[in-house]
């Protein structure tokens, strides 16, 4: 089972439109997948939108305590990366305009991990 968080403008789950940097998305949809199979979707609001420092680490924090294994995302900073990095939170890029088209990029293997890693797929983003 993954718990996978995708950055979103808005509150409509896997139809939101997503959002380029997750520490200022003011929604993230979170989505359980089992089997890659959607189990479950919720959307909840970035605590960390607002802050004005320590978005990065605030942000992963928040992610892990919520139980998330996987960050989807179209960018992403280094510090947000060093920060989920060192939460053991996965994160990967992935190209799409909605929430859906981002999680079904990454069901189907296509995406790119960070730092030119492989991903071990054919497809890559």
């Amino acid at each position: 089972m993954e718990k996978i968080a995708v950055p979103a403008k808005g509150p409509e789950g896997l139809d939101a439109i997503a959002f380029g940097q997750p520490s200022y998305a003011p929604f993230f949809t979170i989505v359980t997948v089992e089997d890659s199979e959607i189990k479950k979707v919720e959307v909840i609001r970035n605590p960390a939108s607002g802050l004005l420092t320590y978005r990065g680490p605030s942000l992963a924090s928040w992610l892990k305590h919520m139980g998330v294994t996987v960050l989807i995302s179209i960018s992403l900073p280094e510090d947000v990366l060093r920060s989920l990095t060192s939460w053991g939170i996965k994160a990967v890029f992935a190209t799409g305009r909605t929430v859906r088209e981002i999680l079904e990029a990454y069901l189907s293997g296509t995406y790119r991990p960070p730092r030119g890693e492989k991903s071990g797929e054919e497809g890559l983003v």
